[in-house]
C-alpha cells in the first residue's frame, strides 16, 4: 500500500463481486475513488464454485478499471466469508523467576502453539490470528507487558483458521488474474471493525448476522476477535413457516413480505387481513396481518435463542456488559423483520442494524481499510501472501 495511489480491495460474497479502489492520504485515511458491483454465480454458501468464471470477471473489471483510472493493481487485499471458519482459543505461559517479560518470549510462545495448531490441523490454514488476553502474575493487562517482571506469565490467542482448499481457490484466481493477494480478511473481522470504531466507549460486543440460509455469530473481547460459528439455517425458515401455517406457496409468501408494511397496517389499529392480489396460486382465504407478525416474532425469537442466548459454545466468551449488533442482509424484508424484533426480549440490550446491500458492503470496507492501511492492535500477526514483482504480475496477466 502507497500512500495516495489507487489500492484494490475486492469483496466476494454469494452471487456478487464488489471492487473498491481507494486511495490513502498522510493519516492513513481512505477515500473510495471507485465502487463496481458485478453479480456472479461463482460463489455459493461462501465457497468458490466456478473459478474460470470468477476469474474472467475479476480480469474484466479490474483491466475495465486500469483503462479508466491509467493505474496498474499488482495487489489486492480480499474479503472472504467463508462457512464454518475453524476457531480455536488457547493459551501459552513462561515461567520468569522474577526476570523480565520480552519480546522474544511472547514470540516463542506464539510461534511454539501456532507450530502445534498446524500439525494437528493439517487442512487449515491460519487467516487471523489475536492476542486476546495477557496476565502477569494473574493480573489481567490491557497490552503486552514486554518489559515487566514477574514469576508467571500467561497469554491467551485466539486462531481463525480457514479450509487450505479455499485458500488455495483463491490464489488460482488472482494468479490467472496477475494480481497478488496482499491481505485476505474475513468479513466478520472487518464488521467487528467498524462496530468498534462506531462505538469506542464499548469494546466488548457480539454480532448477530441474520442471512437467507445462514446465521453467523461472532464475539469480541476487548476488541479482539475471539469467537464464531455459523449455522446453516437462516430468515428462509420465517418464509417456511408463514407458508406452511398459513398453507401458501413459498413464491407468494416471498412476494407479499417485500411488498406489505406490517408495521404501518397493524398500527391503523384496525382488523386486516392479507389483501387477495398476493394469493397467485394458493386459493383466498383470509389471513389476519397479525398472525404474520406472530409467526416472524416466533421464528425469530426461537433462532436467536438457538443461536445465542442457549449456545453453550459461548457462554464462556459472552460479557455482560456487551452490546448484541444484529445484522440483517434480507434487505428487501428489513423493514417487517425489524419491526418483529422490537418485539424481541433482547431489544433493552441490542442495537438493530438493518443495512442495503450497498451499505453491508461500504461497512466492511470501512473496517478492512483500518486494517490494511493502520493495523488492528490486537491482531498479533497479519497474514501477508508471497509477492510478485510489477513486471511478473504484468506478464502473468497478460499471458494467462
Amino acid at each position: 500500500m502507497k500512500l495516495n495511489e489507487p489500492y484494490l480491495i475486492i469483496n466476494l460474497t454469494d452471487n456478487r463481486i464488489i471492487f473498491f479502489v481507494v486511495t490513502f492520504n498522510e493519516n492513513k485515511d481512505y477515500k473510495l475513488i471507485k465502487n463496481i458491483t458485478v453479480d456472479s454465480n461463482g460463489i455459493l454458501n461462501g465457497k468458490i464454485v466456478d473459478i474460470n468464471l470468477i476469474s474472467k470477471l475479476i480480469k474484466e473489471k479490474v483491466n475495465f478499471m486500469e483503462d479508466e483510472l491509467n493505474h496498474f493493481f499488482s495487489q489486492a487485499s480480499v474479503i472472504i466469508n467463508p462457512n464454518n471458519i475453524n476457531c480455536l482459543n488457547v493459551s501459552g505461559y513462561k515461567k520468569l523467576n522474577g526476570s523480565q517479560v520480552s519480546k522474544e518470549d511472547i514470540a516463542y510462545i506464539l510461534n511454539d502453539i501456532k507450530k502445534t495448531i498446524l500439525f494437528n490441523e493439517k487442512k487449515y490454514s491460519v487467516v487471523h490470528l489475536f492476542n486476546s488476553n495477557f496476565s502477569l502474575d494473574s493480573d489481567n493487562l490491557e497490552n503486552l507487558p514486554i518489559g515487566l517482571f514477574g514469576d508467571f506469565y500467561n497469554q491467551n490467542m485466539t486462531f481463525f483458521l480457514a479450509n487450505k482448499s479455499i485458500l488455495k481457490n483463491l490464489r488460482l484466481i488472482f494468479d490467472n488474474c496477475g494480481i497478488n493477494i496482499d491481505r485476505i480478511i474475513l468479513k466478520p473481522f472487518a464488521d467487528g471493525i467498524s462496530y468498534s470504531l462506531k462505538n469506542k466507549n464499548n469494546s466488548n460486543f457480539s454480532i448477530i448476522e441474520l442471512q437467507k440460509k445462514k446465521i453467523n455469530i461472532s464475539i469480541f473481547k476487548n476488541k479482539s476477535y475471539i469467537f464464531t460459528q455459523d449455522f446453516d439455517f437462516g430468515t428462509d425458515l420465517i418464509i417456511k413457516d408463514i407458508s406452511k401455517l398459513c398453507s401458501l406457496k413459498f413464491e407468494e409468501v416471498d412476494f407479499f413480505l417485500k411488498k406489505i408494511n406490517l408495521r404501518a397496517v397493524l398500527e391503523k389499529g384496525i382488523e386486516s387481513y392479507l389483501d387477495k392480489k398476493f394469493f397467485s396460486i394458493s386459493p383466498y382465504r383470509k389471513i389476519k396481518h397479525q398472525l404474520i407478525l406472530d409467526i416472524i416474532t416466533s421464528r425469530l425469537d426461537e433462532l436467536i435463542e438457538i443461536c445465542y442466548e442457549k449456545n453453550i459454545n459461548i457462554n464462556y466468551f459472552k460479557k455482560s456488559d456487551g452490546i448484541i449488533y444484529i445484522t440483517i442482509e434480507t434487505f428487501e424484508y428489513l423493514k417487517n423483520i425489524q419491526f418483529a424484533l422490537k418485539k424481541n426480549k433482547l431489544i433493552d440490550t441490542e442495537l438493530v442494524l438493518g443495512k442495503s446491500f450497498q451499505d453491508s458492503s461500504v461497512f466492511s470496507l470501512n473496517g478492512a481499510t483500518v486494517l490494511i492501511a493502520k493495523g488492528w492492535e490486537k491482531e498479533a500477526i497479519p497474514v501477508i501472501q508471497s509477492k510478485k514483482s510489477i513486471i511478473s504480475s504484468f506478464f502473468s496477466r497478460l499471458f494467462s
